[in-house]
């Protein structure tokens, strides 16, 4: 009776402590604070962590996927001893605290993840769990189970309503991830109102037709409950389990059960008049001294786990020395060099890219893809198997490698560039968190023209190149595909790479100075001075009198290339300038940004797609042969020609410029 007791009165402090953190700064959400303290209670005394280690790669996971719910996380952490001050309390949600307002990982030890967007929480533990199964079966050996841990997801009624995560979840039953186990947060209230005023199904149905294990709590508002559906959940072999917690928000206060408690800042004297409610006793934000010795022997009890894992990985490092050397890519992940051959011929862009993809997954056990159906024609794929399909689901796509990369995983995934907008949110979290996920969009500009419209991409480009930390590129021909390819994969940050759906001819060769003039491989350098994709942009073609600059990229470079051709014919030189990357372009020196821009030469940006963008390098008088409407069902010659996108057009463009300059 004494520990229930004790349970009891540590998960109140936990509920009343987590509403205080919101008092005492004046903003944040009290209502998941005061009812899902049980379930967070629950799920940290049920884990394997050593919180003095919170990067320890064999802990079990939690992703506050109710991101709203962070005072009540970072008030967990802090009493379950991790390196959350109460000084961090605090400046909860303050300037440069380490306490934001929404989880971020990176900022607060021990979050695993982070989280906000409702939904998406509960795709990236879907992915912590690909991960985790994936990495057992590379390197568990008999007796020594080197990667054995659970992902546990907070989850509240609007998470599930996010169609992502219900796309997840079916792949997550389809999968038989039983070590995912999923804390619903059923309180029946959204921000607006009840819950059944926009949402009227069944999730127990839904989960079972999925291939969960389905667990219902009746009376979620203490802790007992929920650890011993936990711990049956834990018995399950073949399925990830729903843990339905039935819970009253704002428990406590006057305005429980109801939508006004999910945003709620309680006053100082509503906090005290909490304390009371719950029999705590002391200040705000403090803890009677029972409570205090029952966390630090839970934090004690939890110190053990990395220490009887280190024993097991000293054994096996010993016994398996070459599957150790793949097992040590992602316990101490870093940069590692990518040897890639370039074709060095012309080539059709997703067959290159399918090609170099390949060369570059023999050389790491970290490559890993997921896939949305279109595998088969976007080539974005590996012949070794080693691919997650996810059908007709590109959001969950994205916010599935999102969690693969969490675990020490570079994932990979694909679908047309027209598309990309289905997995945005999952792809601005991508560049949030800074995780080395690579999106390859292809079909790109306009696709396959006869598809029409709907196929065709025309402000993709430039909403993707405006994405903070997304690196995006757009090469030109095999030796830039090849090079991209390398760059990306080195470096391990969040990419974006565009390739067209045709053929990318080779420009190789038809300029004097810049790419592979000098040194033909695949790094993108030229020489000591480093031109080439490396640099982001370079001049493909140049003279030393030029008349004006062409400025592109992707497969609209071979179309500039015949442009000056044409041009050249007529007895006027212009320069040629590929620029695939426009955030490596940015980095350089201005002087060599100038070299490639051409000064105050007349300048003509020929993307398909919107290239407002451009002004940057092109400026205000600069001419522009782009792509800013809806596009047209059509054969492709007759919608270039439409739109203006055949040299003869481009030429006319140029002179003009160069005329009225």
């Amino acid at each position: 009776m004494k520990d229930r007791e004790t349970i009891k009165k540590a998960v109140d402090t936990l509920r009343v402590m987590s509403a205080e953190v919101i008092s005492n700064v004046g903003t944040g959400h009290s209502g998941i604070a005061l009812g899902a303290a049980p379930l967070l209670y629950a799920a940290y005394a049920s884990m394997k962590i050593d919180p003095s280690k919170p990067e320890w790669f064999n802990r079990d996971r939690f992703v506050m996927s109710a991101g709203h719910g962070s005072s009540p996380l970072y008030t967990t952490l802090h009493l379950f001893g991790y390196d959350v001050k109460m000084e961090d309390l605090k400046q909860f949600r303050q300037l440069g605290s380490r306490t934001p307002g929404h989880p971020e990982i990176g900022e607060t030890p021990g979050v695993d993840c982070s989280t906000g967007p409702l939904g998406q929480g509960v795709a990236m533990a879907v992915g912590l769990a690909f991960a985790e199964k994936k990495l057992a079966e590379m390197f568990n050996k008999e007796g020594q189970d080197i990667v054995d841990h659970y992902t546990f997801c907070l989850a509240g009624d609007g998470c599930l309503m996010e169609g992502v995560s219900y796309e997840a979840c079916n792949l997550a039953g389809l999968h038989k991830l039983h070590k995912l186990i999923m804390l619903y947060d059923k309180n029946d209230i959204t921000l607006d109102g009840a819950r059944g005023a926009a949402d009227g199904e069944c999730i127990k149905a839904r989960f079972e037709a999925c291939g969960w294990n389905v667990i219902e709590v009746a009376d979620a508002n203490g802790a007992e409950p929920v650890m011993d559906a936990i711990a049956q959940a834990k018995a399950s072999t073949d399925k990830p389990t729903l843990i339905v917690c039935q819970t009253v928000i704002g428990l406590g206060h006057k305005t429980q059960g109801t939508s006004k408690a999910h945003g709620a800042v309680l006053t100082a004297d509503e906090t005290t008049e909490l304390r009371k409610k719950f029999g705590l006793e002391g200040a705000a934000l403090t803890m009677e001294k029972s409570v205090a010795k029952h966390f630090e022997a839970l934090v004690f009890k939890k110190g053990g786990h990395y220490k009887t894992w280190q024993a097991v990985v000293d054994k096996y490092k010993m016994q398996h020395q070459d599957t150790f050397k793949k097992l040590n890519q992602f316990l101490s992940p870093s940069k590692m060099p990518i040897e890639i051959t370039a074709q060095g011929k012309d080539t059709n862009f997703r067959n290159a890219g399918h090609a170099y993809l390949n060369q570059i997954a023999e050389q790491s056990a970290r490559i890993i893809g997921v896939n949305a159906d279109v595998a088969s024609s976007t080539q974005v794929f590996l012949k070794n198997g080693n691919d997650i399909a996810c059908g007709v689901r590109e959001f969950a796509m994205a916010a599935i490698c999102n969690g693969l990369a969490l675990h020490g995983f570079t994932p990979f995934c694909g679908t047309f560039l027209a598309f990309s907008d289905y997995c945005r949110s999952a792809i601005r979290s991508t560049a949030l968190m800074n995780l080395p996920v690579t999106y390859i969009f292809t079909h790109d500009g306009l696709g396959h023209c006869p598809d029409g419209p709907t196929h065709q991409g025309n402000e993709h480009i430039s909403s993707l190149r405006i994405m903070p930390n997304m690196k995006v590129f757009r090469p030109c021909d095999d030796y830039e595909i090849a090079a991209t390819y390398k760059w990306v994969f080195e470096n391990n940050k969040p990419a974006t790479i565009i390739l067209g759906r045709g053929d990318a001819k080779l420009v190789n060769g038809m300029y004097n100075d810049g790419y592979f003039a000098k040194k033909k491989d695949a790094t993108g350098n030229c020489g000591a001075e480093g031109d080439g994709l490396v640099r982001g942009g370079y001049l493909v073609r140049s003279h030393e009198r030029p008349a004006a600059v062409l400025l592109s990229a992707g497969a609209e470079v071979s179309l500039c290339v015949g442009t000056a051709e044409l041009l050249e014919k007529t007895g006027l030189n212009v320069n040629v300038a590929s620029i695939p990357s426009f955030e490596l372009f940015d980095m350089q020196p201005k002087e060599y940004r100038e070299s490639v821009l051409g000064g105050d030469l007349p300048k003509v940006v020929v993307e398909l797609g919107n290239t407002d963008l451009w002004y940057k390098y092109a400026g205000v008088n600069g001419r522009f042969v782009s792509f800013k409407d809806f596009g047209h069902s059509a054969p492709n010659d007759v919608h270039l020609q439409k739109l203006g996108f055949t040299p003869e057009q481009i030429a006319k463009v140029v002179m003009d410029a160069i005329k009225n300059k």
